[in-house]
Order: structure tokens, then C-alpha cells, then sequence
């Protein structure tokens, strides 16, 4: 999983939630994000948890500008469509908006705001994630 949160308590939260043997690559910036994305572009995470604002951990001036808005395009180019796809976004407007996006490019795409994400909700998203990720290694 690829986890891109740059909320510490919000990422030890979902991290929390990911069962032991399931790996999780957190990103705590949209500009380490695009790094990443780029770097191992393809089918290499079996799903991806994506937040919009994302701030909180910029380390250069010109990362502070990035969201998880800027972060589509390189998905769209450069992860497989097969990859399932949380946004699990506060922002009313950007989050929806993120989601129409990636769903009109053709990946599978769950909308759960952080407020409203519960473990059990999460749990049924990486159950679905882990059946992609079988079927695609078969």
C-alpha cells in the first residue's frame, strides 16, 4: 500500500489499521509523492490511500504549492489501472473532485472522508485492494 498523509496522527492511525504482512510506503508530501510515483511507476502497490491537503511536512518552498490534485496526472500516467484507489480526504471540494478524475481515467476509486472512516470501513477497502492484487498476480 502507498499511503500519502502528512497528518502524523491520521498516518499512525491507518497504518494501525493495515494488518501485519501487508506493507505500507508512506509518503508524508505530494512532492515525495510525485518522487515515488515516478520512480516506480507500473503495478507495484496493491492499492493507494491519497490525501489532498498536503502541507504539513513540505521540505522545499515549492513543494508547499503541491496537493494531492497535483499528484492525478502521475498517477494517471504512471500507475496501473488495476491499482485501487481511498481518498480519503477532508476536503469537500477537492476530494470529489480528485475522485471524478481518477474514475473518469478508469481506475476503481473509494471516496471516505478521514472524519468518516472507520476501521471497519477501511478493512473492507483492503479486502477488495489484497482480491485485485490476487487476481492480477495470477
Amino acid at each position: 500500500m502507498l499511503l500519502i498523509e502528512d497528518n502524523p496522527a491520521r498516518a499512525r492511525t491507518i497504518q494501525g489499521w493495515i494488518p501485519e504482512g501487508v506493507r505500507c510506503v508512506l509518503v508524508t508530501s505530494a512532492g515525495r509523492a510525485l518522487g515515488l510515483i515516478k520512480r516506480d511507476a507500473g503495478r507495484v502497490y496493491g492499492g493507494i490511500l491519497l490525501d489532498h491537503d498536503l502541507q504539513e511536512q513540505t521540505v522545499a518552498q515549492d513543494e508547499y504549492l503541491l496537493s494531492g490534485s497535483d499528484l492525478l496526472d502521475h498517477i494517471i500516467r504512471h500507475v496501473s489501472k488495476d491499482v485501487p484507489i481511498l481518498i480519503h480526504s477532508m476536503n469537500m471540494l477537492q476530494g470529489p473532485s480528485m475522485a471524478r478524475k481518477l474514475e473518469a481515467a478508469g481506475f476503481s476509486v473509494t471516496r471516505i472522508p478521514m472524519s468518516d472512516l472507520t476501521e471497519e470501513a477501511f478493512s473492507e477497502w483492503l479486502g477488495y485492494a489484497i482480491e485485485l492484487w490476487k487476481d492480477f498476480e495470477e
